[in-house]
């Protein structure tokens, strides 16, 4: 059985990534865990949302999204009556967000400052 030129060199290409892979995972990352913010309720979880303008990280729940406030670390209001609700996509130069409702079929419009819907 003959291995040509190009066979060869995927061999060895795939044996440097798995070292390569192996050993990142060892070292641990740069990862770590600084501090952990309850948010405590009942249900589903879907997507988060960071807005870095308004330093705030948005997380869909159930019925709402709870909303953090990222230098405070701790949980500024949340955003009621979004029945199943995805993610919300923000827009920090409108000063408005946007969620994704699945068990209405709808989209919510929210003042990112009062967090009314």
């Amino acid at each position: 059985m003959q291995i040509n030129h190009t066979q060869f060199l995927g061999v060895i290409a795939v044996c440097f990534l798995n070292t390569a892979c192996a050993l990142l995972c060892r070292a641990g990352g740069s990862y770590h865990f600084l501090k952990e913010i309850p948010v405590g309720g009942e249900g589903s979880w879907d997507y988060l949302s960071v807005d870095e303008a308004n330093r705030r990280l948005y997380v869909s729940h159930a019925t709402k999204v709870v909303v953090i406030d990222l230098d405070k670390e701790e949980i500024a209001g949340e955003i009621a009556d979004t029945p199943g609700v995805h993610g919300l996509a923000p827009a920090p130069e409108l000063q408005r967000g946007v969620t994704s409702n699945g068990r209405e079929n709808k989209a919510s419009i929210v003042d990112l400052k009062t967090l009314a819907t």
